[in-house]
């Protein structure tokens, strides 16, 4: 009679938490359905963020390239110096467009400092790497 008694006992906690489990369940379903027929959930569209053409440059006098030299005038000549003072420390190149002994001069230090040919001819090679430091947060040197 004992066994049977601790059976009885025992299984009456178990009913009792499986019906108040039970009564739970269907609180959530019945909140769960009265919320989602309450009002649709908002529809999130990531939106996307074009990539730009061309990247934002520092220095703005063109975006042409040309091959320049000792000698060379223009807005390509003020391009480079512009990216000169951007891409070193200390640099306090005029911007005047005239590729004079002193742009020439901190051309070969620049491609020096980069480890490129230093020949104070500003080509491709010297251009890119002009671009690159002055848009760089570092300095090239």
């Amino acid at each position: 009679m004992a066994a049977n008694h601790i059976r009885t006992v025992s299984r009456r906690p178990f009913l009792a938490t499986l019906l108040a489990l039970a009564s739970s369940v269907a609180l959530l379903l019945t909140v769960n359905v009265s919320v989602a027929s309450a009002a649709p959930a908002p529809t999130v569209t990531p939106t996307v963020t074009p990539k730009p053409i061309s990247p934002l440059d520092i220095c703005n006098y063109t975006s042409s390239r040309p091959t320049i030299q000792y000698g060379s005038t223009g807005s390509a000549v003020k391009q480079a110096q512009c990216y000169y003072n951007y891409a070193t420390t200390g640099a306090n190149l005029t911007v005047d467009g005239i590729f004079g002994s002193d742009t020439r001069a901190k051309i070969i230090h620049f491609q020096q400092c980069v480890g490129i040919t230093a020949d104070g001819i500003v080509g491709p090679v010297t251009w890119s790497n002009l671009s690159y430091w002055a848009n760089s947060p570092y300095y090239a040197c």
